[in-house]
């Protein structure tokens, strides 16, 4: 019952004090800002110590990035197995001047942060008197602090932030993926990157004294209808009657016949925020103004978007334009599957941890994860090179996505899975707010991003917390599915919110893969590379895989409809994958054996590189017997391995998966050609399967069936080539298929 009333009340906090919870970080319209990031502004001390010159955000106080001599953050006892020493035995106190800059006599003045690991206090210091602004307690999220009431613009004064440790709050705040401290490169390799402190960015920001803080767009395909929430915070101190007045545009330029949009009065109270729900209105314009993910990959492919243009008045001066971007899609589930706009869609994913990568604070400081510097850098190129190779989406675990990241992901067509810092096997606790509070933020900073298909909530916890973060997500975002990452349950379930408004999947962490599923089952890690060597089959499942075993076990989860499938992950297979990337700066080591890749060895244009694209093809069409023979563990050189051996004149009868893993089209044609010694040489059988109708995101079985050709060159090959057409257009082709024939005065082949 105590948890029950205590999330409540975090309920109502978040409808009512959106400005203080989370800061707008997609704030447009503002009147001026400010960045106050700065090598030399910033001094830190360290629990009430003598201070010291601060990089800021430098990658956290932690960071390598930092002058000599560096902050240790090994973990203290009872935090992990090792206790280590840590320099920071509860907080940090960071400070610097601020000026604030006069724009008009009725100015809000905020300074918004992208985070402040675990927690932190705002202060403003005026001469002697030091003041409480506001307090935010957990990692990886934006917050505001408003200084309106405490400020005369022109003057100077001190901004004071005190940042905590996750042990100051006894592990209740979400603790995230921290390890030993990253720069020490422990042997074991149990290290992270995880900067404490201030991270991502901080700036002071002026914006109107009454202004729309924030706003929620909530498109539906199966209703054809748009709604949106907009909030509209009054900091005066008279009631405000004004009028919000929309239109639409496209951010891609196509000239839509869009529908027209209401003007809207709303009357706020003094110093107060009110929420207002305009819609649904009608939305026609069919699937060509949907936002699709990209898939399957196209180089050139950029999404459809859509701007909602705001316009705040007060009789007829405008008061503040604020500007929205959306994609008009929805994310639902089937039976045993998720949906896109009403299409099955299945997902390939990455789950790599940002602060087990090669930078502290690696999604604000990476060049991976930055706009580009040229042509192939930057996160536009991140996502591609996912893509490319079969994967559409990324849980982006244990972390929060930069806004550049999502918008991105948004305009390329990739999928993003946030997940909140929630950490199970860190002695993590409890806690009826902080942990609430933390799924409730995350949903409203990527709400209005169409790239976001669903939440993960928490990471291997103990499965009798899900319930209430299930009814606590709905505070912020209603619309998408969730799901748990499990190491508990080990098993598929279906977990129900406390209120009956909404539900999560278990996504299994080292389990074997149910066959047929019975729900939507998704591996949220599998082929855990360990140890320096890999398992065969299934018992990679459990602990030691690799990028071959992502890869064959991947293709066979696609057979039995796993909904969703991750590996862990691309820091242990291919470290130097990304933009300034590499197995020596990063510090996650103890399952990485493999060092960095090398183009045509075992990088790009490599056999593993090739096996692992035709596994994910989207319009694979597999061999199910060559597959069943030639596990992770096949010599990629001369796959398949281990094949059929037949003799001349026997029925070949091979059975085929053949998947449509688009998003659109039914109607497939599957030609195939037996021809002896080689994929080009000469034809001595084939045939056609036509009308293979599968819609899209399912597949089909089907079999080819000839007979063994006559031979007097004794054993040899007979390959059979596989081609895929989708309404009339090759999708696909296999060429590498192939089996012995021999005679009967021979021995059997050496296969």
């Amino acid at each position: 019952m105590k948890r029950q009333m205590i999330l409540a009340g975090v309920a109502g906090l978040a409808l009512g004090c959106l400005s203080t919870v989370l800061a707008a970080e997609n704030e447009s319209g503002f009147l001026t800002q400010l960045d106050l990031a700065s090598d030399t502004a910033w001094t830190l001390s360290i629990d009430g110590g003598a201070t010291r010159p601060i990089k800021v955000p430098g990658g956290g106080y932690n960071s390598d990035r930092q002058d000599q001599p560096l902050i240790e953050m090994s973990v203290p006892t009872g935090f992990h197995d090792d206790p280590g020493r840590k320099a920071v035995n509860n907080y940090v106190v960071y400070q610097r001047s601020i000026t604030i800059p006069k724009v008009n006599d009725h100015q809000v003045t905020l300074v918004e942060f992208g985070a402040v690991n675990h927690g932190a206090e705002v202060f403003l210091v005026d001469g002697d008197k030091e003041t409480l602004v506001t307090t935010h307690a957990g990692p990886l999220m934006p917050f505001s602090a408003d200084l309106t009431h405490l400020v005369t613009p022109g003057r100077q004064y001190l901004l004071r932030v005190k940042a905590y440790t996750p042990w100051h709050y006894r592990n209740t705040v979400p603790v995230g993926f921290v390890y030993q401290e990253g720069w020490k490169k422990p042997e074991h390799g149990w290290a992270s990157k995880f900067g404490f402190g201030i991270t991502k960015y901080v700036r002071l920001i002026v914006v109107p004294e009454l202004r729309m803080s924030e706003v929620f767009i909530r498109p539906s395909v199966s209703k054809s209808s748009l709604t949106y929430d907009v909030w509209v915070h009054n900091h005066s101190k008279v009631s405000r009657t004004v009028t919000i007045g929309a239109g639409l545009t496209s951010w891609n330029g196509d000239p839509w016949k869009y529908p027209s949009l209401p003007d809207t009065n709303l009357t706020i109270p003094a110093e107060s925020q009110r929420k207002v729900t305009i819609g649904p209105t009608s939305w026609m314009l069919g699937p060509a103004s949907y936002w699709w993910p990209n898939k399957p990959f196209r180089e050139d492919y950029q999404a459809r978007l859509h701007n909602l243009n705001l316009t705040l008045k007060d009789g007829k001066s405008v008061l503040q334009q604020k500007t929205e971007r959306f994609g008009f899609v929805e994310w639902t589930e089937g039976p045993f599957y998720y949906l896109v706009n009403g299409v099955r869609i299945n997902q390939v994913s990455d789950g790599t941890p940002e602060s087990a990568m090669s930078e502290y604070d690696c999604y604000s400081v990476s060049p991976a994860f930055l706009p580009p510097t040229g042509p192939g850098t930057g996160c536009p190129e991140t996502w591609k090179k996912y893509m490319r190779l079969g994967i559409s989406a990324n849980r982006i675990h244990q972390s929060t996505p930069t806004r550049y990241m999502l918008d991105t992901a948004d305009e390329l067509g990739f999928m993003l899975i946030p997940e909140t810092a929630i950490r199970g096997c860190q002695a993590q606790e409890w806690h009826d707010q902080y942990l609430p509070q933390a799924v409730s933020e995350l949903a409203r900073f990527c709400r209005n991003h169409p790239s976001v298909c669903r939440y993960s909530l928490c990471n291997e916890v103990k499965p009798d917390w899900v319930p209430d973060l299930v009814d606590a997500i709905q505070t912020g975002d209603w619309t998408r599915p969730l799901v748990v990452e499990d190491n508990q349950g080990n098993r598929p379930a279906r977990i129900e919110g406390r209120r009956g408004k909404g539900h999560a999947y278990a996504m299994l962490h080292y389990r074997a893969h149910p066959q047929p599923v019975e729900m939507i089952t998704g591996l949220g890690e599998y082929a855990w590379q360990w140890d320096g060597h890999q398992q065969s089959g299934r018992d990679a499942l459990f602990g030691s895989g690799g990028l071959e075993e992502f890869a064959y076990v991947g293709a066979d989860m696609r057979r039995w409809d796993i909904a969703y499938m991750a590996g862990w992950d691309f820091v242990n297979y291919w470290p130097n994958f990304l933009e300034g990337m590499s197995h020596q700066k990063h510090v996650w080591k103890q399952s990485c054996y493999v060092k960095d890749r090398a183009d045509g060895i075992d990088g790009w244009d490599s056999p593993v590189i090739r096996w692992l694209r035709k596994n994910f093809h989207p319009y694979l069409v597999m061999d199910v017997g060559i597959h069943e023979m030639n596990d992770s563990k096949s010599d990629l050189l001369q796959w398949p391995e281990k094949t059929s051996t037949y003799a001349p004149g026997m029925r070949i009868e091979r059975k085929l998966e053949v998947f449509n893993d688009g998003l659109s089209g039914r109607k497939f044609v599957v030609e195939w050609e037996a021809r002896w010694d080689r994929a080009q040489g000469p034809v001595v059988s084939s045939g056609t399967l036509p009308d293979l109708a599968i819609e899209p995101g399912f597949h089909k079985a089907a079999e080819v069936v000839f007979t063994a050709p006559e031979s007097t060159a004794g054993n040899r090959k007979l390959f059979l080539i596989l081609k895929s057409k989708l309404q009339g257009k090759e999708v696909f082709r296999e060429e590498g298929l192939y089996f012995w024939i021999k005679t009967s005065s021979l021995p059997n082949p050496d296969l």
